[in-house]
């Protein structure tokens, strides 16, 4: 597959199942027939039936695509509602210092043995709302680091990188939807480990 002679090639085989390639590009060609026009209305009936998680899950395999700016946007109002959830947490619990929660298997684990740790930890396990927020914003914050770098990888490809090394980009970028993810929070607000993600691998290669 030569990338220079046609352009379109590896990012038609991302959402394309039945063409030939190697494994990498296998385990990234997680999409099947994406549906950009029914994609808002499945978030938006989704979200509101509160069937987050079966709606993310069409997204991740790609049975539905959805314009980047809608997901970016959802993230940005749940990040906004977050903030304002963590300013009245840090006027009842010590958040001077930044607090780092784990997320694992559908579980937020505060991490730290202090008591202030013990005490959010009980917090987070009884405020089931607060808890859905945080888990359901991380994921957002996911696709939106791979939604971006899909798109740089589209110009890495016009560009004329060399395959194996958008290869390796693509690979590594994924990697912020399979693995876990975190969530900082402190006086000063709230943040995920995945954000950045994608302008880190960026960064790295214009080194």
């Amino acid at each position: 597959m030569e990338i220079s002679n046609n352009p379109l090639s590896l990012f038609n085989y991302i959402g394309n199942n039945n063409t030939q390639a190697d494994d990498v590009l296998n385990k990234l060609a997680q999409g099947t027939s994406a549906d950009v026009a029914g994609g808002f209305e499945v978030l938006e009936s989704g979200l509101s039936r509160g069937e987050f998680e079966e709606t993310l899950e069409l997204l991740e395999n790609g049975e539905i695509d959805i314009d980047l700016n809608i997901i970016e946007n959802y993230q940005q109002f749940n990040q906004q509602k977050l903030d304002r959830e963590i300013a009245q947490l840090a006027e009842r619990f010590d958040l001077s210092s930044e607090i780092v929660v784990s997320i694992q298997n559908g579980e937020l684990l505060v991490e730290g043995d202090s008591d202030n740790a013990k005490a959010l930890q009980q917090y987070f396990d009884k405020d089931s709302r607060l808890n859905t927020l945080v888990q359901q914003t991380a994921k957002l914050s996911q696709f939106v680091e791979w939604g971006q770098a899909k798109e740089q990888a589209a110009v890495y490809q016009e560009q004329d990188m060399p395959e194996e090394q958008l290869l390796d980009f693509l690979t590594d970028a994924r990697l912020v939807v399979t693995q876990g993810n975190e969530f900082y929070m402190s006086d000063k607000g709230s943040a995920f480990y995945s954000q950045g993600h994608t302008q880190f691998l960026v960064d790295k290669i214009e080194e």
